[in-house]
């Protein structure tokens, strides 16, 4: 058996290593024309929004839900237990290959470091919610809203991604969504200029892009259990080219306004068959949810 420092020593290479070689282009690896790693193509997404240790539990008995509400569901249960069970979970390709790195990874005992006071705000949130009892307290995606770098469909919806000259564009199939992240190494937007999607600047580390986003307003969402992140928000990504069909992912979530440090999500980009496309996604056309909650305005 080597010593300890020895193992120490060998273990510190490995680690170096892997790190090295996520950075280093595959040998042979295609390029754009301006040099761009090559990720363009239809991806899935999957296990990027992942369960909390400690998620809240839904305290509405079913026999005081709105039956109409968009969340009530067929056969009585809550929803909150039910839709918290996404995210984190094992998931494994079409080979039955090792699982990647899902859902919440740091902290790894998925406790997210809420500042108290505005976990006790979060939650309060919530206990308005189901049924929501103004348009506040609807869900984002029901509403229409873009969804951030969080709320689009994991593992169904599909992800287009285009290069261009000096810019990655991410196409997603939910909601008519396009994110540009520019590689000129521009500044960042005014702090007064507040989007759904952030305004994101880019650039490539050996087969990483890495990307710095900012300028969130406060009407994102992480999940149902956070339905909501402030206008403080900070994230960076990695996505990683794994392999010419995978690409990994990782993104730190830092929001002082609500936790106390950032926080980790990975999960990876799986490439699409041949034949994908992405189809026409009208949220708003004929769409019937303020009317089943609400009811219908009085007419005049």
């Amino acid at each position: 058996m080597l010593p300890s420092n020895s193992r120490l020593l060998m273990g510190v290479c490995v680690a170096a290593f892997a790190v090295l070689a996520a950075r280093i282009p595959a040998r042979g690896q295609a390029r754009t024309p301006d040099g761009q790693p090559d990720i363009h193509g239809m991806y899935s997404r999957n296990g990027v929004v992942g369960l909390e240790a400690n998620p809240p539990e839904n305290p509405i008995d079913p026999s005081e839900r709105n039956p109409l509400s968009v969340s009530a569901r067929a056969d009585g249960l809550g929803p909150y237990p039910k839709i918290f069970q996404q995210g984190g979970s094992l998931i494994r390709d079409k080979g039955g290959r090792a699982q990647r790195r899902t859902g919440i990874v740091d902290p790894a005992d998925r406790n997210l470091p809420w500042r108290p006071d505005e976990d006790v705000k979060r939650r309060d949130f919530l206990l308005h919610m189901n049924p929501p009892v103004d348009l506040q307290h609807v869900e984002l995606n029901a509403r229409c809203a873009l969804p951030g770098l969080f709320q689009g469909e994991d593992g169904n919806n599909p992800y287009q991604f285009l290069q261009r000259s000096g810019e990655v564009v991410i196409l997603y199939d939910y909601n008519h969504t396009s994110r540009v992240i520019h590689l000129d190494r521009r500044p960042h937007l005014g702090k007064n200029i507040r989007l759904f999607m952030g305004d994101s600047i880019g650039h490539w580390e050996g087969n990483t892009l890495v990307v710095d986003t900012t300028n969130f307003n406060d009407r994102t969402a992480y999940s149902r259990e956070i339905p909501y992140l402030s206008d403080a928000l900070h994230t960076v990504e990695h996505f990683t080219i794994a392999d010419p069909n995978t690409i990994d992912y990782e993104v730190t979530i830092d929001d002082p306004t609500l936790f106390t440090r950032p926080w980790k999500v990975a999960g990876y980009f799986a490439r699409s068959p041949a034949n994908t496309e992405s189809i026409e996604f009208a949220c708003a056309e004929g769409s019937q949810t303020l009317v089943n909650i609400f009811g219908r305005p009085p007419e005049h």
